[in-house]
Order: C-alpha cells, then sequence, then structure tokens
C-alpha cells in the first residue's frame, strides 16, 4: 500500500508541470464570460478527444480581445502556486488573433516571481503546415518560447507531413514535444521519433500496446508528459484503475503527471499527483520521484532544475 499524504503536503511538493495548454486553463467564469461574446450557443458536449477539439476550438475563438491572455496567464499562475507548481511549459495557439497574443502571455508571465513559465507552438494537425510555418514564423526570436508541439485529434493525421515544419524549428533551438499515442497507436509515437525527432511525447501512453517501443523508449530516456484525468474525460482510457500509468511506472519510463486542459476537466495537479498515488502506490520517496521526473523532463534553465531537485529533496526527508 501507498503511503497516505494529505493534499496540503502534495501541494508543498515543488513540481513542474509539462504538459498543460493555456487557452485549456481558463477558469469556468472567466470561460463564461469568453462564451457571452459569442452571438451563437456553444457546444459544451463531447465524448472522444475528436468531440473536444470541436468544443475546444470554439471557446478558442471568442478569446480575442487584448487582455484575454494576460488575464489566463495571470489566473493560471493563481492555481499553479496553490499546487505547488514552480516552472510550467505552456502551449499556446497564436493563430487568427486580432492583437500579439504571443507577446502579451509572455509580457503577464515575466511579471510573475515565484513560477516560471515558458511557452510551446502549438500546431494543429489538422491544419495545413503553412498554418505551422506561420505560428513558427510569429514565435521567432522570442527567447521565452523553448518548443513546437502538435495537438488535435491524431487519427488521420500522422506525425510525418510535418517533418520540414519540425527540422525548421529544430534549427532555430526549438525543442520538439508533440502530442502521440493519445487516441492513435504506438505508430504515432514511432512517427513522432522518427521523424519529428520527439524529446518529449505528450501523452504516449499507447505505447504500453508496443512492447519493443516501451523498452526504446526507456533505454532513450525520452519522458512522458501523461494527462490521466484527460484520459479518462476523452475516453483514452475507460476509467483510472484502467489506466497504463502503471505500466509505463514500471517499465522505466519518466513519466510526469499534467493536467492537460484543467479549466475543462475540472482537475488540478495536486489531485493528478493524488491519482498517480493510488495507481502506483507511492510512498513519499515516490511522490519525489514523480516530481523530479517533471524537473529531469524539463527545459528549464539548469539553475532553476537544481534548486528544484534541493526543494524536492527536502520534502521527501520532511516527515
Amino acid at each position: 500500500m501507498g503511503q497516505v499524504i494529505l493534499q496540503s503536503d502534495l501541494a508543498s511538493l515543488t513540481k513542474a508541470e509539462l504538459h498543460v495548454h493555456l487557452e485549456g486553463t481558463v477558469r469556468p467564469s472567466t470561460m463564461e464570460e469568453f462564451l457571452g461574446r459569442s452571438a451563437l450557443p456553444v457546444s459544451r458536449v463531447y465524448s472522444n478527444l475528436a468531440g473536444f477539439v470541436e468544443v475546444y476550438g470554439s471557446a478558442w475563438a471568442m478569446m480575442t480581445k487584448p487582455g484575454d491572455y494576460a488575464r489566463m496567464v495571470r489566473e493560471y499562475c493563481e492555481d499553479a502556486m496553490r499546487a505547488g507548481i514552480r516552472y510550467a511549459e505552456m502551449h499556446i495557439t497564436t493563430g487568427a488573433r486580432p492583437f500579439p497574443c504571443l507577446m502579451e502571455a509572455v509580457e503577464a508571465a515575466s511579471k510573475e516571481r515565484d513560477i516560471v513559465m515558458r511557452f510551446i507552438v502549438d500546431v494543429p494537425r489538422t491544419f495545413p503546415i503553412e498554418v505551422g510555418f506561420a505560428l513558427l514564423e510569429g514565435a521567432n526570436g522570442v527567447p521565452d518560447v523553448v518548443g513546437i508541439g502538435l495537438g488535435g485529434a491524431e487519427r488521420g493525421y500522422p506525425p510525418e507531413p510535418f517533418t520540414p515544419l519540425f527540422d525548421e524549428a529544430r534549427s532555430r533551438g526549438l525543442r520538439s514535444m508533440p502530442h502521440a499515442g493519445e487516441d492513435a497507436g504506438p505508430e504515432s509515437i514511432r512517427g513522432a521519433l522518427d521523424a519529428l525527432k520527439a524529446e518529449r511525447i505528450m501523452h504516449g501512453v499507447r505505447a504500453v500496446d508496443d512492447p519493443q517501443l516501451l523498452a526504446e523508449l526507456s533505454e532513450r530516456k525520452i519522458p512522458l508528459a501523461v494527462c490521466p484525468t484527460s484520459n479518462v474525460m476523452l475516453g483514452v482510457a475507460t476509467s483510472l484503475e484502467e489506466h497504463p500509468l502503471r505500466e509505463l511506472w514500471d517499465a522505466g519510463i519518466t513519466v510526469s503527471v499534467n493536467t492537460d486542459d484543467p479549466g475543462y476537466f475540472g482537475c488540478d495537479l495536486v489531485g493528478e499527483y493524488a491519482i498517480a498515488g493510488r495507481l502506483l502506490n507511492l510512498d513519499r520517496e515516490g511522490y519525489g520521484r514523480l516530481a523530479l521526473n517533471s524537473v529531469e523532463s524539463s527545459f528549464a534553465p539548469e539553475g532553476l532544475k537544481n534548486k528544484m531537485r534541493g526543494d524536492i529533496a527536502d520534502w521527501i526527508r520532511r516527515q
């Protein structure tokens, strides 16, 4: 049996969050305000990833006023601090905006004193590659942008056609962090590794369907940024009890747990750690290992990583 750790104690454990979408962090009250701008009713019903992407896109289309992105950054940071998050790599989709939303988000993040935020250019895989190049160009020269991602429904949209985009992004110093192995099988993960040279996989849970791939991820130390609640909400796993987190952990994969879109799924990172603790029978040292995984999987500055490693070690020692 795992060790019983109070939620307040888990909240004091220093963590990084590596798989979270800024537009998906929107608080329910803020979401209501944004959706009120629409002249037509906006559906909020979904049962799988494809349906969720439609709902998400409808809400995303309402985030068009200057100040919206700064507000979402501020509100995320307020919530993140309560969960012990000290560093976050945030996906952001910046196209079709009448104002420079990326720079607005970066500026808002720079004003935070207790949490460091970096951004990932989030390219929708259902859009033409030219859209991805436009998003990449919009982030050119922004030092707070550390990576490029590929999101959206996987089925019918494999990673390989995006190879030229990711090649260009990597030539500019960005890290490759695509979604793969969520609603498509291990072949999507294989494509992300081989074609996109992925350095971290978002989700990747379908790797358990291919023992050889699972072993390779472990041997190459390719981290997976896993989101248990999201996977259940979107039908990737039938229940938390059936979630493959245990198989990934036992295979020696460097897994972190994350919230993905907490504004939609009603979750927070303390809750995801509690779920992981139950599924993995974690004791205090195990929780520390999970938090350390988030730090080691990140592209945070080394000085900040060292500080977070020390804070985690102190938490483990504290009884």
